[in-house]
């Protein structure tokens, strides 16, 4: 078994990879009341290898992680006698992480949880970056917290039941943690496409491990994004903006809004024409671009409606070369301008 340690203010918490169900025992901490959270896809296929505590099941899918969720989970744990020494643990992909941190951030101002994740997009995105929220009317994580969990536990075994739209989904942030911060990586993921898509549990270890590093090195300089960690960010403006206004999967959504960016790099002279076609090559083969339909519009809507904006600037992240994230400010009308001539 691996572990890796998210370290901020002077408090860390382990990264695990391993087998869940016989390691799982041992990061429960004793002396705990523990209450399961997990969605009614997760219970189906794994819910006779739950620890026996009791189990808050919620639907799946995006449409759930809102607020009313929240609601129906905290009411819960007061009817079965939760309390300031209960401990949460999601089971589950990014939905599920995200929800059991944000309930467990606000329940009696604050309980500790920790994470079995279960999807690829979760093991390497939602569940090790401290952020926990909801949206709102689609907006996404428009109410949420910086928190981390006590542990968090990767299974690549898990990954076998995904579907192909979710197992693709969690590739595309895959492709970014490579494409801001490692070149080699980038290589490496050019290099078995093949492998990676026919789900080769060696090498989906080696790329989830590393993908990890990327973030955590990331997410312990700046937890709160206030600067490096909005290169995170990179195809997230207009990803997230596309994925409320089309309904397409986030995966899907984030590597349209990379495209989109490191074509706007190109315009800006901060990369190779053959890097750009570099990157959509990956993208295409791994299915990350299958053409999405949505109106300019309404993806203009969402972005105006973006936690990132700050008064009429946006932070926009680029690329300075493949392996090079860089963040520029633009005015938000300028960038609304590049972006219609890319998306509209």
């Amino acid at each position: 078994m691996g572990k890796m340690e998210i370290k901020y203010d002077n408090i860390s918490s382990g990264v695990y990879m391993g087998d869940a169900w016989s390691t799982i025992a041992g990061l429960l901490p004793d002396k705990k009341d523990v209450v399961i959270i997990s969605d009614i896809n997760v219970e189906n296929i794994y819910g006779r290898y739950f620890p026996e505590y009791p189990v808050i099941t919620i639907g799946a899918g995006e449409g759930v992680k809102e607020y009313f969720t929240v609601d129906t989970i905290v009411k819960h744990l007061l009817t079965i006698g939760a309390d300031r020494s209960t401990f949460l643990l999601g089971i589950g992909g990014g939905v599920v992480c995200d929800i059991t941190g944000f309930v467990a951030s606000i329940f009696m101002r604050g309980i500790d949880f920790g994470f079995i994740s279960s999807t690829l997009l979760s093991q390497v995105d939602a569940s090790i970056g401290g952020k926990n929220g909801v949206n709102v009317n689609g907006l996404k994580n428009i109410i949420g917290c910086f928190n981390n969990p006590s542990f968090v536990l990767c299974d690549t075994g898990l990954l076998k039941t995904l579907s192909e739209e979710d197992y693709i989904s969690g590739l595309a942030e895959l492709v970014k943690h490579a494409l801001i911060s490692d070149p080699e990586m980038f290589e490496f993921i050019e290099n078995n496409m093949g492998k990676l898509l026919a789900r080769d549990q060696g090498l989906l270890q080696k790329a989830i491990a590393e993908s990890i590093i990327i973030k955590l090195s990331v997410v312990e300089k700046d937890r709160k994004e206030q600067g490096e960690r909005r290169l995170l960010n990179f195809g997230h403006t207009l990803g997230h903006a596309i994925e409320s206004a089309s309904g397409a999967s986030h995966g899907i959504s984030v590597a349209a809004g990379m495209m989109t960016a490191a074509e706007i790099s190109y315009d800006e002279a901060l990369i190779s024409k053959e890097e750009v076609e570099r990157i959509r090559h990956v993208l295409t083969e791994l299915g990350l671009l299958p053409g999405i339909t949505a109106s300019w519009l309404n993806i203009k809507d969402k972005i105006l409606a973006d936690k990132k904006k700050e008064g009429r600037n946006i932070h926009f992240v680029l690329l300075n070369g493949i392996g090079r994230a860089v963040q520029k400010e633009y005015p938000l009308d300028a960038l609304m301008e590049k972006l219609s001539t890319k998306t509209g």
